[in-house]
């Protein structure tokens, strides 16, 4: 029997969502837009995510967010790696968000905008992507989301184009900065999925997606742990 069309599977909505990934960030990045950049990435992912998870397609939702983000985070370093004092412009204080991204590897001063120099911050952004993703469908949280990922990207590749050697990207990007976007690209597909669905019955819901909301969790939290320690 043959099966049904699925939308949310088809290797061409995957690429449609690469795309635009592309396009949401190379543009805005080229053009020096640092609030349209995070705003037109976010609202356009959420469009991409609604659709994999109003057929209660999780793991087609995961696997958009998740490409979106390598997508968009190899742009952002590429583009910084090569052409930085023009992606500077795409950032609130991009000049000092570099300048404070050698002292810490450097000089090994606080890690700017890290959990222990600016943990209200950090508490802003958790409930941003919890709270803001339940309530919004995931908008509110997937602009917090890619704020992370942007930043961490235009970060490495700054550190990369001081080391001039590809190779040393784990280095560049910490283990803690992958885990934290990790997991929070997950909580963000789990948490738009209630509003999203039409059903915003958060015991049914929480009961439902129990395993993949603590494992998310645990990422982040792991992530976030690392980062204070490190």
């Amino acid at each position: 029997m043959e099966r049904a069309y699925q939308l949310s599977r088809d290797p061409v909505y995957f690429l449609m969502a690469a795309f635009f990934a592309l396009l949401t960030t190379g543009l805005p990045a080229v053009m020096g837009q640092p609030r349209f950049m995070p705003f037109i990435q976010a609202v356009v992912l959420t469009i991409f995510l609604a659709i994999s998870v109003r057929r209660g397609d999780i793991r087609s939702g995961l696997g958009i967010v998740f490409l979106w983000l390598a997508v968009t985070m190899s742009l952002i370093l590429l583009l910084t790696w090569f052409v930085p004092e023009q992606l500077e412009r795409a950032f609130d204080n991009g000049f000092m968000q570099r300048a404070m991204t050698s002292e810490w590897y450097f000089a090994r001063s606080p890690l700017p905008g890290g959990i222990t120099v600016e943990p209200l911050a950090t508490a802003a952004e958790i409930a941003g992507i919890v709270l803001g993703s339940l309530l919004t469908g995931g908008l509110v949280g997937a602009w917090f989301l890619v704020r992370m990922a942007n930043l961490a990207a235009f970060s490495a590749g700054h550190l990369l184009g001081i080391f001039g050697n590809p190779f040393l990207i784990f280095i560049a990007l910490p283990v803690w900065s992958i885990l934290q976007i990790a997991g929070a690209g997950g909580l963000v597909v789990l948490c738009a999925e209630p509003l999203l669905s039409g059903r915003f019955a958060l015991g049914p819901w929480f009961r439902r997606r129990s395993r993949l909301l603590a494992l998310f969790s645990g990422i982040y939290a792991i992530g976030l742990l690392a980062e204070a320690i490190l």
